[in-house]
């Protein structure tokens, strides 16, 4: 199969990020299923469906960094899993429906979901032909990715709760026996910081649709002062999320992927960005439901209690980013930062007792706290890269050397 392998400083194609979007829209549409009926039962099949979405980008992750994705039969290989996914997405908010007229949603999306590892699988098989233990891991890999599509298909095809609890079958099948076969140790990491900027892009994007839901909920159209205000404090809410891990851990990670030993790399891409990142874009998402859930009380009923709904959508999708910035961290660097998990304790903790609040006192509360950890998790880094200029040895982490600073911003990312 004709391709160009990637290479160490090789950085993100402009089509991987147009395969971001597709998936980013999937993610979108995952919010719509929860909004229309924001239950308990809503947001448990929205979490399966962000799961199962999440391990199918991430093996596109892995293939493109160990080929170009936009270069040859990759590339119609690429188009193919992107037109499955966006099939998937488009069916998505009734894929617990009964199918009326026509083809039942949930074996549409199953077997999309199908065709998408189908793709991967058989593209990653053909780039790997010169390199025996990496095709090896990719063959050991197939075999939870089967068992997952075949639960998924049945799910689809039994529907109701039999289909929630085979598809959540199936994603234990892809994280746990995924997770057990990764431990062959054969894949590969050609380009660390192409790896890195991947997962930091999906993320920029992601944020943006929450930026879409304090812009475009329900206040959007409203020109009081109060719709407008609570638009804006939704928006600082973003902000915080953006800088805690910009400003925070993002680029030790990148600079820590970059200095490990190359057959530790695999591990930190494996722990830190795919499994790692899963908390981040999960609280983000849930975040974006929680600012619509809020907006919405502040149009209808600005006075009255919120309710337990919205306060856990937010604070809990805040305690999800922070707590899941702080395993990141700490998985990535070998060093632990306290405040990002002082912030997710603090959220937690707040939840119980707000929920009697006004939905304008609590979009407030919400972001004064999300600033106040963003701001306090910029310094917590700053103080590590004094730390790490004034002269650490290799033991003291996985940086390893005290000049890591400058590598981290000569691979900053120009894309924002």
């Amino acid at each position: 199969m004709p391709r160009r392998v990637i290479r160490a400083g090789d950085r993100v194609t402009m089509f991987e990020i147009f395969f971001d979007l597709v998936f980013v829209f999937a993610l979108m549409r995952v919010i719509a299923l929860v909004e229309a009926d924001p239950g308990p039962s809503s947001l448990g099949r929205g979490l399966l469906l962000l799961l199962l979405l999440w391990w199918a980008w991430c093996a596109f992750i892995w293939l493109g960094n160990r080929v170009r994705l936009d270069r040859g039969p990759v590339a119609g290989a690429s188009l193919l899993a992107m037109a499955a996914l966006f099939v998937a997405a488009v069916v998505i908010p009734s894929a617990w429906d009964a199918p009326a007229d026509g083809l039942a949603p949930s074996v549409v999306l199953a077997v999309a979901v199908v065709v998408v590892r189908a793709s991967y699988l058989g593209t990653f098989l053909g780039s790997s032909r010169e390199d025996t233990r990496l095709r090896t891991q990719i063959l050991i890999d197939a075999v939870p990715q089967s068992v997952s599509a075949v639960l998924l298909v049945t799910g689809a095809i039994v529907g109701g709760d039999g289909q929630t609890v085979l598809w959540a079958i199936a994603f234990a099948v892809d994280f746990g026996v995924g997770w057990l076969a990764s431990r062959y140790n054969g894949w590969r990491v050609g380009s660390p910081r192409h790896f890195a900027e991947r997962h930091e892009l999906v993320l920029i994007i992601a944020l943006g649709e929450t930026v879409l839901s304090a812009g475009v909920g329900p206040a959007a159209g409203e020109t009081t002062w109060l719709a407008l205000a609570a638009a804006l404090i939704g928006f600082l809410v973003v902000v915080a999320l953006w800088w805690s891990y910009f400003r925070g851990p993002a680029a030790a990670a990148r600079a820590a992927m970059a200095a490990a030993p190359v057959p530790r790399r695999p591990a930190i891409a494996r722990d830190a960005y795919t499994l790692g990142h899963l908390p981040l874009v999960l609280g983000v998402i849930v975040v974006a439901v929680g600012l619509r859930l809020l907006l919405e009380a502040l149009v209808h009923a600005p006075a009255e209690p919120v309710g337990r709904t919205a306060v856990l959508a937010v604070f809990g999708g805040l305690a999800t980013y922070f707590g899941g910035l702080g395993v990141f961290a700490r998985v990535a660097t070998g060093r632990g930062r306290r405040l990002p998990f002082v912030a997710a304790a603090v959220l937690l903790g707040a939840a119980w007792p707000t929920a009697s609040l006004p939905a304008p006192a609590l979009l407030a509360l919400t972001a004064l706290i999300a600033l106040a950890a963003a701001i306090a998790i910029a310094a917590e880094e700053r103080r590590h890269h004094a730390v790490m200029r004034g002269g650490a040895s290799p033991a003291d982490g996985m940086l390893g050397a005290c000049g890591w600073m400058s590598r981290a911003r000569s691979s900053r990312p120009r894309h924002g």
